[in-house]
């Protein structure tokens, strides 16, 4: 017994046959079950959306989309506001009159970006030599106008552990997405097919943002308490945001300027590919992880640290292992998903993935920063992230050209990892042998990635 407890770490549980059984059927019935699958079977739909897409599609239409949704990110995250974690945190996010305060707010938001992203249209297709996409970034702006007229109820729900609904609305709208931008390139083939079934998309989403949720109609409310207040817990994520923005679209306003449209739409399509697992990040982290540490911060921030290992260790170790694999198998991936134009998205694949590794626990780590009152932590990482990119992106770029500007992008989450490490040990939150755990489990599956590559090469004569 001595050796088996040496051999196996107190915090992995040791279950007899039934109640491994019982513990199955307990995770799979819980929130994360609810996260990973979902995340799973859109991401299955966004495979094979992407596999008959790019056959129907040129690499330079990819390009064009991949511009679209930089210039969308870069005007979101100037004015991120941090309204979802705002609401979910707030003793009164349930109350009528405070979320018609903060729809006011979000919809003054969405109004302006809107207004804007149509203005700078021109002017930002001619800074990146390419003046023929006026109109496909003024169009990708509607974005903001359709996600300012929904509801909050994907917010509330949030909160509110309604995490099964939500899931039938990212997996239906999912659905949607793929059969329109489908039908759209049978008429177009163009990248117009694609902008178009998004904002179809988008408009299929905002109502049912109200058709799935009672309640969740809104009116206009302005109070300036309210933006006070979010000011007052927002700042620092709002700081935060725009480096993000600096630290997020770098890589591609030099990718986009220094390749050509096509190449730069594979090197958009590895990182649509290395994206792929953090939406689990991101569904998960925000839908499951920040609601229950927000509430432990609430009821017993004595706890923190217990719950912020048992609530995510399972779903980190799974995820370190299924994405160790992706960058072990990325360019047999590739090969075998699109036809030869695509080959070279394989090697941007192998490294953008290793960003998408360390995600989990950075973001993590972001959200019991945030739980516990320390939302500086938020602006604190990506002022790090930011010199690393700086420094180390000049660098890379000068002696490598624009693959080294790929190998810092594809680092940048390692980087943030060790800096969130020092963050939780200074607050008393870190857990080396958990964290350990997980590199592990990392390294387990990039090894199995790299073997299961090398016999399906093997046995199906693939060179």
């Amino acid at each position: 017994m001595a050796v088996r407890s040496f051999l196996i770490p107190a915090f992995i549980p040791r279950l007899s046959p039934v109640g491994a059984i019982e513990a199955a059927r307990r995770i799979m019935a819980g929130d994360t079950a609810i996260v990973v699958g979902t995340m799973l079977i859109q991401n299955m739909i966004r495979v094979v959306g992407s596999m008959i897409l790019t056959r129907m599609l040129s690499a330079e239409a990819f390009g064009v989309i991949g511009v679209i949704s930089s210039v969308a990110v870069t005007f979101g995250l100037l004015s991120d506001i941090g309204i979802i974690a705002f609401v979910v945190r707030h003793d009164r996010s349930n109350e009528p009159t405070f979320l018609d305060e903060v729809w006011t707010l979000r919809m003054i938001r969405s109004l302006v970006l809107t207004t804007g992203v149509f203005l700078f249209a021109g002017p930002i297709s001619v800074f990146l030599g390419k003046p023929e996409l006026h109109w496909p970034i003024a169009v990708g702006g509607l974005l903001f106008f359709f996600e300012g007229c929904s509801s909050l109820s994907s917010v509330t729900a949030v909160r509110n552990r309604q995490l099964k609904r939500l899931s039938a609305i990212d997996i239906g709208t999912q659905i949607f997405t793929m059969s329109a931008t489908i039908g759209m390139a049978l008429i177009f083939h163009n990248y117009w097919a694609i902008i178009i079934a998004n904002n179809m998309t988008l408009i299929l989403s905002m109502w049912l943002s109200y058709a799935m949720f009672p309640n969740s109609a809104r009116r206009w409310r302005y109070s300036r308490e309210r933006v006070r207040e979010m000011w007052k817990f927002s700042r620092f994520i709002t700081g935060s945001t725009m480096l993000t923005l600096v630290i997020g679209q770098a890589d591609k306003v030099v990718l986009s300027k220094t390749f050509p449209l096509a190449m730069f739409g594979l090197y958009m399509l590895a990182a649509g590919l290395a994206a792929a697992p953090v939406g689990l990040v991101s569904g998960y982290v925000g839908r499951v992880l920040y609601p229950r540490l927000a509430e432990v911060a609430r009821r017993a921030p004595e706890r923190m640290r217990a719950e912020f290992y048992a609530t995510r260790m399972k779903p980190t170790l799974l995820y370190g292992f299924a994405v160790g694999g992706l960058i072990g198998v990325s360019q047999l991936l590739v090969e075998l998903m699109y036809d030869p134009r695509y080959l070279q998205a394989g090697h941007y694949l192998g490294i953008l993935a290793i960003s998408s590794f360390f995600m989990m626990s950075s973001s993590s780590i972001n959200e019991v920063m945030i739980a516990t009152g320390h939302q500086r932590y938020t602006f604190t990482a990506n002022v790090a992230r930011l010199a690393y990119l700086v420094l180390g992106g000049t660098a890379a770029y000068h002696y490598a050209g624009p693959i080294g500007v790929i190998w810092v992008v594809g680092t940048i989450e390692l980087m943030a990892q060790v800096f969130g490490w020092v963050a939780l040990a200074r607050q008393r939150l870190l857990d080396v042998p958990r964290e350990l755990l997980i590199l592990l489990a990392g390294a387990g599956g990039i090894a199995t990635g790299w073997a299961g590559q090398w016999v399906i090469r093997a046995l199906f004569h693939i060179h």
